[in-house]
């Protein structure tokens, strides 16, 4: 039995194909709502990452965590040291301390910090706010002992003065956009005096802020790509049965996907939006090719009945539809089996089975459907009996563009070559590149928080240096106490770290206040019992607790905190690669190890893991691609072919980017195996359809190739349409890096469209490859 009769036997059980179809939509889709979303940045990172691992192991040990960051800013003449910045500090604290979802022990002002004074007996504790500051002396009071403590400057307040902030560690990080909400909702009532603003920051709002950023961004883009997509068929076929059954096609690929990911318990990260965008692509591509030869069979026989049509076009376009989703899946595939971030992962794994589901459906949903309905000429394709090349404009343009190429082979294939060494040239400029803050759009109020925060202070990113002694209160011996201080004057000497912050300088300070206050012994004692002794005196009127984010209860375990400005990739790379330097050459002989660790550092390897990545996922994509090629074709020389389009439009978009400074980053990172998958469908079209003209038509070459533009060109072009412009619909997005991901998918996609429209017929006429003229398998 031959393909049409299969399908004719198919559609005879149309009915039990709509309901199971129907019944597997309903069955996924219903899980989607249980999706969770993930915009945390440790979301990016394999769990079994050992700095990742080494992190958390450190965070728990001091109970460090994410925190929202809330900043008073005042730049007049006082600063935030007059009595209206400090009664909206003391208000802020308490209202965070009562804030749902919020340590209330965890939040960290001056209005909870106290500061260490000498006394006749020694030292002592004044608390900051007791009682709160309204007059000049006690203004003077406040300023006075945050000069005197180095903890408390550039990390606590504004090392000019200017700033100060309220630090809140969250009981839950999982609902920080609830919290974050909370928050920002509170700052309304704020008791603002003249000269105050408020800004929210911090990891734990960058986090939350993401979350909602991603869904407002979802809502509004999902929606205008299916607008986008549907103006596109309708200007291809001019039917609405041509615009309702593909999108038909669209919901239950996207729903079941989606449904998918909820039921193996996937998360939603801030990439999933771009495999949103891929999926309405993937499936609109098939029902494209389907009704371009539908309506071409309906032009040849109007008389037939709608089964006998339907059949026909499947009996078509089944082999070609087939190819290319296998090819694509190959594609997705291999983008997933080269990453270890989970995020990049499961976009490979759900886009190819988005890819799988969208063959699944336009293989028995929409031959189904279409079977139901009466044949109706589109007027795209109805003009009797006037030649396809002439039947429409998009026809005749296609028509153009092949009489062009087949009347100079040897030119149009220089021309797309030439395209693509120019574009590995130009590729040389790309710079691997990634910043977090870059995610939101510079107008937002987290991105101003944070590059206002980060101008005042000395930085709301951290890069940490564990140090391990030997033996329990080996952290008081004053050999490791003075190598941890020269770490730190270290770490400050490098470019980005505003100030650091240890067990030292409480040490240092301590020194210096049960000696009258003398800054002459600002400095580590030398002797370790008089250590030990300094942290006994401090608990008789401080709470030894004081110290927990800075020392281990043995003693044994300390913590140097660098605050950094900003959190990019290539700053990380000179910063991180410096310290591992300094610690490996002067903590042999210390008494003691160290070990760098931090948020900061878990993105430097990571990050780095990308860039890693990156040309090792590009192979294994042609590789996967042209072996599925090669495969079906049964023919090396086939996969080659198939190849070439795509690796020149993956050229001339690193071009692009490095020609318009666009950083290869995380979302970026992927638009190659994207277009590589997404591509090859143009190739995979154009060589099936290039070798039926030639196996069905005797005599000369150029003529049986020009016929392939005006049918199959034409359906690649809408093709092509749909894809970009969905993608272009990511231009749009308030998410930055989806809108350069959008856009270089786009480009991809317009440049593997034309190279294979130009390069295959163009090779297949110089060198005439076997694979080509033998009979369709």
């Amino acid at each position: 039995m031959n393909a049409e009769g299969v399908f004719k036997q198919l559609l005879q059980w149309r009915w039990a194909l709509l309901g199971l179809s129907i019944a597997l939509f309903l069955g996924l889709a219903a899980q989607a709502p249980g999706l969770n979303k993930d915009t945390s940045s440790d979301a990016f990172i394999d769990p079994q990452d050992a700095a990742l691992l080494n992190r958390d192991r450190v965070e728990e040990i001091f109970g460090l965590s994410d925190p929202i960051v809330v900043a008073v800013v005042n730049k007049g003449d006082a600063g935030i040291y007059n009595p209206g910045s400090m009664k909206l500090l003391a208000w802020l604290t308490e209202r965070l301390q009562h804030t749902p979802n919020i340590d209330p022990d965890r939040v960290t002002s001056l209005a909870t910090e106290s500061f260490i004074t000498g006394t006749d007996e020694g030292m002592e504790l004044e608390d900051f706010f007791d009682p709160l500051p309204e007059s000049a002396e006690q203004l003077a009071r406040i300023r006075a002992g945050v000069d005197s403590f180095p903890l408390f400057q550039g990390a606590l307040v504004a090392r000019n003065g200017q700033a100060t902030l309220v630090v809140a560690e969250l009981i839950n990080p999982d609902q920080a956009t609830e919290t974050y909400d909370a928050i920002v909702s509170a700052l309304d009532e704020a008791p603002l005096s003249p000269g105050d603003r408020l800004h929210v920051t911090g990891e734990g709002a960058v986090a939350a802020y993401l979350s909602s950023y991603v869904d407002r961004d979802a809502q509004r883009l999902n929606p205008l790509a299916a607008v986008v997509i549907t103006l596109v068929l309708l200007l291809a076929f001019r039917s609405l049965r041509s615009a309702i059954l593909p999108n038909l096609i669209v919901l239950m690929t996207v729903a079941t996907t989606v449904g998918s990911m909820a039921a193996a318990g996937v998360s939603f990260y801030v990439i999933t939006n771009g495999l949103m965008v891929c999926m309405i692509g993937i499936a609109v591509a098939d029902s494209v090719h389907i009704f371009s030869q539908y309506y071409e069979e309906i032009r040849r026989d109007p008389d037939a009945d709608g089964r006998t049509i339907v059949a026909r076009s499947m009996a078509a376009m089944w082999r070609p539809i087939t190819l290319t989703s296998l090819t694509t899946i190959a594609g997705f595939a291999a983008l997933a089996l080269t990453t270890t971030m989970p995020p990049i992962f499961y976009f490979g794994v759900f886009g190819a089975l988005a890819v799988a589901l969208a063959w699944l459906f336009s293989m028995t949903t929409l031959p189904s459907l279409l079977s139901l309905l009466r044949p109706k000429a589109s007027r795209s394709f109805a003009v009797g009996q006037q030649p396809l090349a002439q039947s429409n404009a998009s026809a005749r343009a296609m028509d153009r563009l092949g009489r062009v190429v087949l009347a100079r082979p040897g030119r149009a294939a220089t021309v797309i070559l030439l395209a693509a060494l120019l574009g590995g040239v130009g590729s040389v400029w790309v710079e691997a590149n990634e910043e977090r803050i870059a995610s939101f759009q510079s107008s937002e109020p987290i991105f101003i928080a944070d590059r206002e925060i980060n101008r005042l202070m000395d930085g709301t990113y951290y890069l940490d240096v564990v140090i391990e002694a030997d033996q329990p209160e080996g952290i008081y011996s004053p050999d490791v106490l003075l190598r941890m201080e020269q770490t730190q004057r270290y770490l400050e000497s490098l470019p980005g770290v505003g100030g650091t912050t240890s067990i030292v300088d409480y040490i240092k300070r301590m020194y210096q206040a049960v000696n009258e206050d003398d800054p002459a012994y600002f400095r580590i004692p030398d002797d370790k019992t008089l250590i030990a002794q300094l942290f006994l005196l401090y608990s008789a009127s401080g709470d030894p607790a004081d110290f927990e984010e800075e020392i281990d209860g043995e003693r044994r375990l300390a913590l140097i905190r660098a605050n950094v400005s900003a959190n990019r990739y290539q700053d990380n790379v000179r910063l991180v690669e410096a310290a591992e330097h300094w610690l490996q050459q002067h903590y042999p002989d210390a008494g003691a190890t160290a070990t760098l660790t931090g948020d900061l550092n878990v993105d430097y390897h990571w990050i780095r893991g990308i860039v890693r990545a990156n040309l090792l996922s590009i192979v294994f994509c042609l590789g996967a691609v042209w072996l599925m090629a090669s495969l079906l074709f049964r023919s090396v020389v086939a996969g080659v072919f198939a190849v070439l389009p795509v690796a020149v439009a993956v050229l001339f978009v690193y071009a692009v980017m490095g020609v318009f400074g666009i950083w290869l980053g995380v979302s970026t990172s992927m638009f190659a195996s994207i277009a590589i998958g997404l591509g090859v469908d143009f190739s995979i079209h154009t060589l099936h359809s290039l070798r039926e003209r030639l196996s069905s038509q005797q005599g000369d070459w150029r003529d049986a190739l020009s016929g392939v533009y005006a049918s199959t060109g034409r359906a690649q072009f809408f093709n092509f349409l749909a894809i970009a412009l969905g993608f272009a619909v990511l231009t749009t997005s308030t998410v930055p890096p989806l809108v350069k991901f959008g856009a270089l998918v786009g480009v991809a996609v317009a440049s593997a469209f034309l190279a294979a429209m130009i390069l295959l017929p163009a090779l297949a006429l110089l060198f005439k490859p076997r694979f080509l003229n033998r009979s369709a398998l």
